[in-house]
């Protein structure tokens, strides 16, 4: 499909008293006991999120190079599909995960290492081999994973492309709903005579119409631009500056205004901040999300902690609540 096809066949009007309908399905989804959302193993993130998790919403988790915003893609998925996690949640879904940055088979080492905790980095250091009975135990968690329903594509392509290959897996299983996750934006190749701006813009689009026709949940990792790491923004003196802001995230108008939930996910420590924000939290192992927009939740901030040696983020241990309203404002 070439940059100025178009997906979509036809324009789609909802009489008034389909959408009532809708609405009072909503509202009667909060009043049940079953858990319409897709909980997290944090806390203060499901607070956040008033619960977890929703299809037909956009999710955009954006986070400078080596801050872990693939690191908490992949601890999502682990939670959506477990079943303890997520008992009382009633439908059936399939995740597509489009992994343009690593091979599938580094993520399934990524996920088994949060589940072993076995640092992702013994599996591959040769300096630092692991034992048969790790090995053996490692083999039972990935064996555990053969039955979860998730797929893979690994190739770079085109939005366009994405779409159509969404377009024929929804249409295999009807009945299911879907997750599709994109690692990540900037990887996306571009149409014909497009730039990087226009790409991102139109994928952003895309992805609107893709929740409206799908119903879909769709989680979209993008990138920080360098601003955050100026000299200005890394003054001790003004801690304020230190918090990620709508316009550090690459291509943020585009990819911005066509999410429901923009997150940044920030390491200070890898900044070389001894301390962090209003607070002056102290930066060893912290792991600060923003959630800077928030349309059916509340924008904030939680805490978790680097746990990356056995491959995930732990809860923020502190005796203070583990989200605070955004600021630091109590």
């Amino acid at each position: 499909m070439n940059s100025q096809a178009k997906p979509f066949s036809r324009v789609v009007i909802k009489p008034l008293d389909r959408v009532l309908k809708e609405a009072n399905q909503l509202v009667q989804d909060g009043m049940s006991d079953l858990n319409m959302a897709l909980k997290t193993r944090w806390s203060g993130y499901n607070r956040l999120m008033l619960g977890g998790m929703r299809f037909g919403n956009n999710y955009l988790l954006a986070g400078a190079s080596g801050h872990g915003k693939s690191y908490f893609l992949n601890m999502l998925i682990q939670d959506f599909l477990d079943p303890e996690l997520n008992l009382n949640f009633n439908k059936s879904f399939k995740i597509l995960h489009f992994g343009f940055e690593m091979s599938a088979a580094d993520e399934i080492l990524r996920r088994a290492s949060s589940m072993t905790d076995i640092s992702y980095a013994v599996f591959c250091l040769k300096k630092k081999k692991i034992t048969p009975k790790q090995y053996e135990f490692l083999q039972s968690k990935i064996e555990s994973m053969r039955e979860q329903p998730i797929y893979f594509v690994e190739q770079p392509t085109t939005r366009y492309k994405i779409y159509q290959t969404i377009k024929d897996f929804k249409a295999k299983f009807p009945d299911d709903e879907l997750i599709v996750t994109l690692d990540h934006t900037l990887l996306v190749q571009p149409e014909v005579g497009e730039n990087e701006i226009q790409t991102l813009a139109g994928l952003g689009k895309l992805f609107i119409e893709i929740r409206k026709e799908f119903n879909t949940m769709n989680i979209l990792l993008g990138q920080l631009n360098d601003k955050i790491e100026s000299e200005k923004r890394l003054d001790p003196t003004n801690p304020s500056l230190h918090y990620p802001t709508k316009t550090d995230i690459h291509g943020s108008k585009q990819i911005y205004h066509a999410v429901d939930v923009a997150m940044v996910i920030h390491q200070p420590s890898l900044l070389h901040l001894e301390y962090y924000g209003k607070k002056d939290i102290p930066t060893n192992n912290l792991v600060a999300l923003h959630v800077l927009k928030n349309r059916k939740g509340e924008q904030g901030l939680t805490l978790l902690k680097n746990n990356l040696v056995n491959g995930k983020f732990d809860e923020w241990d502190y005796e203070k609540p583990q989200t605070l309203g955004y600021g630091y404002s109590e």
